[in-house]
């Protein structure tokens, strides 16, 4: 099989850019999951429902005091009820902005820690893939080092890569990734070790 954690393993140069092309979309697809959850549907909903407790209270506090004004006097309670809750939803609105950033940022570290594992377990993977292409290209050790320095920036840029678009950092950082593919190039260049019968298709 292509995919496989065995170091001892042969992986073709084929071999390798499906792995490549696999762990990428794999890592990708968990990092904007993940980093979405965290700073979009977590707070977002925590955001909504601070903004309905601020509008019932405020609903409350407003109703109440209406009916303690209308003391000896005819109290229109479905007028009351309206009025106090137009004055809450407004006060909510008023508070939203402050409410949704408060809730972003609570959730910002674990939206963090979350890339970090990806980037972590992405360059796991990648780097026995490169690896089982070391060892069967017969390379040396240092090219093996060189790559797994390559595995870790790729996969490093591709996991926080959701993070860096929402901060429009991308272009900023996008070297970081081609330089970690820049490092693997000498893998491609490498023959196959005739040793092996076995490929990676």
């Amino acid at each position: 099989m292509t995919f496989s954690l065995d170091l001892t393993k042969p992986l073709s140069r084929v071999g390798l850019v499906l792995n490549l092309v696999f762990l990428t979309v794999v890592f990708s697809a968990i990092s904007w999951l993940s980093f979405g959850f965290m700073t979009n549907t977590l707070p977002t909903s925590g955001a909504h429902e601070a903004e309905q407790a601020i509008a019932q209270k405020v609903q409350d506090e407003t109703f109440s005091k209406l009916k303690s004004a209308a003391k000896g006097k005819v109290f229109d309670e479905k007028a009351a009820l309206e009025e106090a809750r137009t004055k809450g939803l407004e006060a909510a609105a008023k508070e939203a902005k402050k409410i949704h950033h408060e809730a972003v940022e609570l959730w910002a570290p674990f939206a963090i820690f979350l890339l970090i594992l990806s980037a972590i377990f992405f360059a796991g993977f990648l780097s026995i893939a490169l690896l089982r292409r070391v060892n069967d290209a017969a390379a040396s050790a240092l090219l093996g080092f060189i790559a797994i320095a390559g595995a870790l920036a790729y996969a490093t840029f591709v996991a926080f890569e959701p993070f860096l678009t929402h901060h429009e950092l991308t272009k900023t950082w996008a070297p970081a990734g081609i330089i970690g593919l820049v490092l693997f190039l000498p893998l491609f260049f490498k023959g196959e070790n005739q040793s092996h019968t076995e490929d990676a298709h």
